[in-house]
């Protein structure tokens, strides 16, 4: 990856990638398990600098620092693509454009990852349904997020 790439992307995005990968790097390390890093939607400034076990932990710890809207991610054993942080920052930005924000409701623990921004078809459509009926389309007991089966914690 060349500095030019770089050039390419606004601030926000390059912040959120930057403190992904770091989250990465520190997971492969082993000097922590993983789980949810928070920023502040308007500009991409990580609101702390470690991970959360769930997105309801990241957003009670961000919200005492902040009234702005927020983006909350789950990190990754191989950090972030530009592309991917550019698709976060702006599926939540629609989100709160549309007078939606991701409830904390639908999750617990073991399933944060239902509000994490889908991927696939399926989890676009999945994602449209629990935030149209107000309530999570998985039994509380099934274990889901985007990370493979073998890396979640439920497991």
């Amino acid at each position: 990856m060349t500095d030019l790439e770089r050039l390419k992307w606004p601030d926000p995005v390059l912040r959120i990638k930057d403190a992904m990968d770091i989250h990465a790097i520190a997971m492969s390390e082993g000097v922590i398990e993983g789980g949810y890093a928070v920023f502040r939607l308007s500009d991409g400034e990580p609101m702390s600098n470690r991970l959360f076990p769930s997105r309801a932990a990241a957003r009670r710890e961000a919200e005492k620092k902040t009234m702005d809207h927020l983006l909350i991610i789950q990190a990754a054993p191989d950090g972030m693509p530009y592309r991917e942080a550019n698709a976060c920052l702006l599926y939540e930005r629609t989100l709160i454009a549309a007078g939606v924000r991701s409830p904390d409701s639908l999750e617990t623990e073991a399933n944060s990852g239902l509000l994490s921004m889908p991927r696939t078809r399926y989890d676009r459509r999945r994602m449209a349904k629990q935030l149209i009926s107000g309530h999570a389309s998985v039994p509380d007991d099934t274990s889901y997020g985007n990370l493979p089966y073998f890396l979640r914690k439920g497991k």
